[in-house]
């Protein structure tokens, strides 16, 4: 099959979990327009007061985007249909290596169809041309929204839905067959080792905050934390290094994983996106470690009431103490994160806070 009939068939099959998901029953806990506008009001609340460049100044800065890297898109909206705008310089494309060429064209086609999706099932007419950065680690513009699916604390980059509800099929699927009481009292997490360049040197001295709590927890009885897949190695060096270590192992499935009471969730390139979903929807406590990275609702999420808050190691060792010294200490927090993903992370609002977004923008440009 060429590469070209691969992405037709790969996008289809997009468009058809997305409508798929789109009928499926929703839950009772729909979050209201009212709840969804507040966290708009976030991603707004920058370009309200320090207005975005509009009308021709507007143009040559997308323009400028559009060419400026391989992550970078301009996504043009009239009435309820989206389209990314043409890329005049193919030439950013060439030096990049063929995989991440790839997947971030499909990032943004899936964020087109996505997009033109939402705007249709809502039916939205709206008129707006937006910078996007599919990139893990996006650009900030002080004077144009380059919108992107995380950013740090603080920048000014309108979040939307971040790209593992595409690629976690809106986590339809999602299903925990465990009860709490039926999991282990222990912790647990495995993934890769994203979060930083690796050398030979700063894998010895366990410089990225994922090598720091696997170099930590390595023979712990009761928490578990693996680095499964060795990436971001600079030298084949350095990853031989990183595999030779006692913390590095096969990958472990995520049935297994949810036989942990516990579920770690850390940052590696941005924040952690469907672990950090799945393990709501799942009977296990998410620890989340702190992140100095944003995903769209995370203003929503309550630390104490849907997950608990780590800012260390030592933290999700006193999590697994307490609940080893008192069963069912934390028996209500996997309940509420559960009813959080129900009410926040589902496919209809997941849609109805992308609409209230592009609409905000809209009239924006408009002013």
């Amino acid at each position: 099959m060429s590469e070209s009939l691969k992405f037709r068939f790969y996008m289809w099959k997009f468009r058809f979990r997305m409508a798929r998901a789109m009928t499926a029953a929703a839950p009772e806990a729909r979050a209201t327009a009212e709840e969804l506008g507040w966290l708009v009001s976030l991603q707004t609340a920058y370009w309200r007061h320090h207005r975005p460049l509009t009308g021709t100044a507007l143009q040559q800065a997308l323009r400028e985007w559009n060419d400026q890297g391989i992550s970078s898109f301009v996504v043009a909206v009239r009435g309820r249909q989206v389209k990314l705008w043409e890329k005049h310089k193919p030439s950013v494309f060439s030096d990049h290596d063929r995989h991440v060429r790839l997947a971030y064209i499909k990032r943004a086609r899936m964020y087109e169809a996505f997009f033109q999706k939402a705007l249709r099932q809502a039916q939205a007419d709206l008129t707006l041309d937006f910078a996007l950065d599919v990139a893990d680690e996006a650009h900030e513009h002080a004077d144009l929204p380059i919108f992107s699916f995380q950013k740090p604390q603080g920048a000014c980059n309108p979040l939307i839905p971040d790209v593992d509800f595409f690629h976690s099929k809106w986590y339809l699927d999602e299903r925990d067959a465990l009860s709490y009481e039926q999991k282990t009292v222990s912790a647990c997490f495995v993934g890769s080792s994203t979060g930083g360049k690796l050398t030979v040197e700063s894998i010895h001295q366990a410089q990225t905050p994922r090598l720091r709590a696997a170099t930590y927890f390595a023979g712990h009885p009761r928490i578990t934390f693996r680095i499964a897949k060795a990436v971001q190695c600079l030298t084949d060096e350095a990853r031989q290094h990183l595999m030779a270590q006692p913390y590095f192992s096969e990958y472990v499935s995520w049935k297994d994983q949810l036989q942990n009471r516990f579920i770690l969730s850390m940052d590696g390139n941005g924040a952690a996106c469907s672990r950090l979903v799945k393990g709501l929807r799942s009977n296990s406590v998410v620890v989340k470690y702190y992140s100095p990275h944003e995903l769209y609702y995370f203003p929503a999420l309550r630390p104490g009431e849907h997950y608990l808050l780590a800012d260390n190691d030592q933290d999700a060792e006193r999590f697994v103490d307490s609940e080893l010294a008192s069963p069912g200490a934390f028996k209500q927090i996997p309940a509420n994160g559960h009813a959080f993903a129900d009410k926040y992370l589902t496919v209809r609002s997941v849609v109805d806070y992308t609409v209230q977004l592009l609409t905000e923008f809209a009239a924006l440009q408009r002013h």
